[in-house]
């Protein structure tokens, strides 16, 4: 890995510049108001302007102002990928640490639990997910088939496995193919974008924490633990989880540059948000109405280059400076504060 510049510290104040005015800017024109008319409404007398004092980043063909336009679409870009990178990142980080902390027998389950989940899954699949009453009705035949038949035992759920399996699905699939496949099997809106990128981009926050956590649980404070009589809940979330926090707060800049660069590409292919709705990859698309107007696709690459930069830059200095930490106390410590 290339080395970090001399002034890192200069560079992070820059990119929290750029992003914390981006966000401000972007709130501003929401707040007031301001950017909505010029980003919404059509001037035919201003059809793809190049730069002026009056538009700082010219017109696009459709005579909006394309500084108003960025701006607005940087609302809807925050309000879809931040929820989406948030989810991803909790998403990989909780089932790659349970991956990594029990492996494939470590877990038990009943019998009885997987019955009513193979019940309620058929049912989903025949009934489809729109008739929730007779997908309900599956659940609970599967609940009662449980309740009389013998399935008290349990079955070790090989759960390092399955993360494994599905990580490896997803990454065999180009993101971008698996996000056309998602995007395209609903009609566009935000709440069906937002699942479409936390969807594709769990799994490698799932296989870093996965590693991280099954090399910390070999360590003697983590024995300690377990022979002060802590449960396994509490070990993985109070004490394994936060030794990895490091490094997995690295992973949140670079799943929000990934949501980034994935919705506005799917955006600019048309699948993205509704039409109604603007966005950065709508604005680089409207380039192709008016080849000439080389403005309207350097604003909005300088837009996108210059905070998914940003964004690397933030990850990169949170992995170098993030060192881990330990909350869990030995068994010595733990009967020595009791006394």
């Amino acid at each position: 890995m290339a080395a970090l510049p001399s002034r890192p510290l200069l560079l992070r104040g820059l990119a929290w510049a750029w992003l914390g005015g981006l966000v401000l800017a972007a709130l501003w024109a929401w707040q007031t108001g301001s950017a909505q008319p010029a980003a919404t409404q059509l001037d035919l007398s201003q059809l793809s302007l190049p730069p002026s004092a009056r538009h700082w980043l010219g017109t696009d063909p459709f005579g909006r102002d394309v500084l108003a336009v960025l701006l607005a679409g940087t609302r809807n870009l925050l309000a879809v990928s931040l929820p989406a990178a948030l989810v991803a990142t909790a998403l990989g980080a909780s089932l790659g640490a349970a991956a990594g902390y029990w492996g494939n027998r470590g877990l038990r389950v009943r019998r009885a639990a997987v019955v009513v989940i193979m019940f309620s899954v058929v049912g989903a699949l025949v009934t489809g997910p729109q008739l929730l009453p007779r997908w309900l009705l599956a659940g609970a035949l599967g609940a009662t088939a449980a309740h009389y038949l013998p399935l008290r035992a349990t079955w070790p759920l090989p759960l390092d496995r399955l993360v494994l399996a599905a990580g490896a699905f997803t990454a065999s699939v180009p993101r971008l193919v698996l996000a056309l496949l998602l995007a395209a099997l609903h009609a566009p809106s935000k709440p069906w974008l937002l699942a479409v990128l936390a969807g594709t981009c769990w799994p490698p926050t799932a296989r870093l924490s996965r590693t991280l956590v099954a090399q910390l649980r070999r360590q003697p404070y983590i024995e300690a633990g377990r022979a002060a009589g802590f449960s396994d809940w509490r070990i993985l979330w109070r004490h394994l989880l936060p030794n990895a926090k490091p490094a997995l707060r690295a992973s949140l800049p670079l799943n929000l540059t990934v949501c980034f660069g994935l919705q506005t590409t799917l955006s600019f292919l048309g699948i993205g948000l509704p039409p109604d709705e603007l966005d950065w990859g709508r604005t680089l698309a409207d380039a192709r109405l008016e080849p000439s107007a080389w403005w309207l696709t350097v604003g909005g690459l300088f837009f996108l280059t210059c905070t998914m930069a940003a964004l690397h830059l933030l990850s990169a200095t949170d992995s170098r400076n993030g060192t881990p930490h330990s909350t869990l106390k030995t068994a010595d410590q733990r009967v020595t504060n009791k006394d």
